[in-house]
């Protein structure tokens, strides 16, 4: 493997950002919702990293800010070396070209009044030079590519299915020929056996084009059979992140274990194995965060030390990464007495 191959394509860094929040009068003093709060991994070329977590955990703000589509407040998104947040105007264009995005909702990130050709070559007017016979060349052979015929190139959005308006968006994100796709719930608003035809598809086509992709998600099934490695956010910090096997297999985090404890499995022994986690009460206020460990008041083994100082994330061996200060070296999940 060469020293270009071994070096993480995405690496971000500290990546914080926040919104203003209104408080009532205009004379009030300001406050911030941090959504994303010193968010820090990488992704290594070729792989996938799932980004997880329930619903305002931050993990669609941090695909949008590494994808340049909210403003990040501070940290750094380095793709290939290059930190793409400090970048504008003809260099920021080129940068564009190596990320793409996939929406969640393949209904409403189409746009209707456009025929499905017009779609797909949409980033290659906006971003390349290339002529219109090239371009009308990669517009083929992207839907060929996804398993969309050519004669339905002429068609408009509502012609499509569900199913089919995900591939003309996947078709979209590829081309430009970029390097790193960030799927925000890509299959979140299929139908189940939808679902699996275009994670099949993603698949693939990682395999074909040497793609490495971010993937959003809630749903840890869907998780378990799409990444390499796996962040576990919860408002807006990352608590949790190892390899896929040494997640499922030993969930460190309380949060983490929890999450796990719901995904469904036909394995009858790990079902028996498995204990469910119910999670109680609310989570914090996101504008007013508690000055501990922001899971302390929902935790089952939280003691004093977790709710007056907030947990580092680090590594604990194997490269697998906590914030938990009841998880030592020898990394044994702190539910474990429980049992």
């Amino acid at each position: 493997m060469s020293e270009t191959e071994n070096k993480p394509l995405l690496d971000v860094e500290n990546l914080t950002v926040r919104f203003e929040v209104s408080r009532g009068g205009s004379w009030g003093k300001r406050s911030y919702l941090y959504a994303v709060d010193d968010v820090s991994f990488t992704v290594k070329r070729g792989e996938t990293l799932a980004v997880v977590g329930e619903s305002g955990s931050g993990k669609t703000t941090t695909a949008l800010a590494v994808a340049r589509l909210v403003p990040a407040y501070e940290g750094a998104v380095k793709v290939g070396g290059t930190d793409i947040l400090g970048l504008e105007g003809e260099a920021l264009r080129k940068a564009r070209q190596r990320v793409q995005f996939i929406f969640q909702d393949p209904y409403s990130s189409l746009n209707p009044r456009q025929r499905a050709e017009a779609i797909v070559r949409e980033p290659l007017d906006s971003l390349s030079t290339k002529s219109e016979a090239e371009k009308q060349e990669i517009v083929d052979r992207l839907f060929a590519a996804v398993g969309l015929r050519k004669e339905q190139q002429r068609l408009f959005p509502h012609q499509f299915s569900g199913g089919q308006r995900q591939r003309i968006g996947i078709a979209r994100a590829l081309a430009t020929q970029p390097e790193l796709i960030i799927c925000d719930e890509p299959v979140s608003a299929l139908d189940v056996a939808v679902q699996a035809q275009i994670l099949n598809l993603l698949r693939r086509l990682q395999a074909e084009f040497g793609l490495t992709y971010l993937f959003i998600s809630h749903d840890l099934g869907v998780v378990q059979h799409m990444c390499d490695s796996i962040a576990v956010m919860y408002m807006g910090k990352v608590v949790e992140h190892a390899d896929r096997l040494s997640l499922f297999n030993n969930p460190l985090h309380p949060y983490t274990a929890a999450l796990l404890s719901a995904v469904p499995s036909v394995d009858r022994a790990r079902r028996e194995a498995t204990r469910r986690i119910l999670i109680p009460g609310d989570p914090p206020d996101p504008v007013n965060m508690p000055k501990g460990c922001r899971f302390a008041s929902r935790c089952p083994v939280a003691e004093a030390r977790c709710r007056e100082s907030a947990p580092d994330l680090r590594d604990v061996g194997g490269g697998h990464r906590v914030a938990c200060h009841l998880v030592d070296e020898r990394a044994v999940s702190p539910l474990a007495a429980l049992t």
